[in-house]
């Protein structure tokens, strides 16, 4: 490919959003060019809802020896876990999604650039070493576990979704930091393994639910499995060669801890400064959600990386909306969004659909309750 090129569409981000984005450019042109910056493979496949499902289920064959005898299937107690030969099942099967993912990327040929994309201006980019103009360019290019300096210091006991799955063997101990989805799968799913687990939620809130009712009753059944603790900022440190997490008044020596407070776009390193564009406090333009259009730019942004929903099947439909209109930009459809749908792969799993209760105006709905404890 020449190093200096013209294009219609340039796609930045070679994840979900951007993947599905090019399958709608390419109805229209092939004059396009994907771009990807570091190793590829969606976020889904490599570290994601993908791994993370195949530790949960290893963690649920296990965890069910504990109810078999009841149903008169003997000699469970004799069941013992090998976890080096665990975490050898999760990255085989990531290996086998990520494989899959990496050959619909590498199929586009000399359309597809390897490297960091930064804007020279609107429409212009540089991309290892080349110039690229585009007549519209899509920014997919997702986002990165929140981890603090402080924390990232203490070396790889201290783990995020995008290392987790690389350890040799399972910890004795593991810390989770951030109660939401991954926190909440992840730390029921090593306690089911045998893991001492101690997870802190700093809010109180568990796996993004708002509602107080289903808040309790989510924090009771996990209880069963880990320690909680609620109501405190947790930190970690480095005490005598051990690692010690706290909050508030509880602390705890761990072998291991997960950080899961939340993920960050990727957004801080690709000169979006260069548009003469206002930026919100974190470095994000702002966009219409309903175009995903960048301030009425020939510009997109879709999938994590405009922080709106980092979730696999909100990824695939903002790529569909970006990848229509990126080939339409002289009238960008308004699209109307699916009712959202959650669901954490726990035990009981937790799901929310349509509007969430935190968004609903006080007095304008009624709740009711089905119980389903005997």
């Amino acid at each position: 490919m020449a190093k200096n090129i013209s294009v219609d569409v340039a796609v930045i981000g070679a994840g979900t959003a951007g993947l599905v984005a090019v399958s709608e450019i390419i109805k229209v042109t092939q004059n396009f060019v994907l771009i990807q910056d570091g190793p590829m493979g969606t976020t889904c496949a490599r570290v994601g809802c993908m791994p993370s499902k195949a530790l949960i289920q290893t963690a649920a064959d296990f965890h069910r020896r504990g109810v078999l005898e009841k149903k008169g299937i003997l000699g469970t107690e004799g069941l013992r876990l090998d976890g080096a030969a665990v975490m050898r099942h999760v990255r085989n099967l990531r290996d086998h999604f990520t494989n899959g993912m990496v050959a619909k990327t590498t199929r586009y040929g000399e359309r597809l650039i390897q490297g960091h994309a930064r804007f020279a201006g609107i429409g212009r980019l540089e991309v290892a070493g080349r110039c690229i103009e585009a007549k519209t360019i899509i920014i997919a290019n997702g986002s990165r576990p929140a981890l603090r300096p402080e924390w990232a210091a203490l070396g790889g006991r201290v783990l995020t979704s995008d290392t987790l799955f690389e350890i040799e063997t399972l910890p004795k101990s593991l810390a989770v930091l951030g109660m939401g989805v991954i926190g909440v799968e992840i730390g029921q799913a090593m306690a089911h393994l045998g893991v001492r687990v101690v997870g802190s939620a700093r809010s109180g809130r568990i796996a993004g639910l708002s509602d107080p009712a289903v808040t309790k009753a989510a924090a009771e059944a996990l209880e069963h499995d880990l320690e909680l603790w609620s109501g405190h900022a947790a930190d970690l440190a480095a005490e005598g060669g051990r690692l010690v997490v706290s909050a508030g008044p509880n602390r705890r020596e761990v072998e291991a801890a997960l950080v899961s407070s939340g993920r960050v776009p990727n957004i801080d390193n690709l000169g979006l400064e260069q548009l003469g564009i206002p930026l919100d406090e974190r470095g994000m333009p702002h966009y219409d959600p309903a175009t995903l259009q960048v301030e009425g730019l020939p510009l997109f942004i879709a999938g994590d990386t405009n922080g709106r929903e980092p979730i696999l099947h909100e990824a695939w439909d903002d790529g569909r909306v970006a990848g229509y209109n990126a080939v339409r930009t002289a009238a960008p459809a308004r699209f109307k969004r699916r009712a959202g749908l959650h669901i954490t792969f726990s035990e009981p799993n937790i799901v929310t659909a349509g509007t969430r209760f935190k968004d609903l105006e006080p007095g304008t709905f009624v709740t009711g309750r089905c119980d389903f404890d005997d």
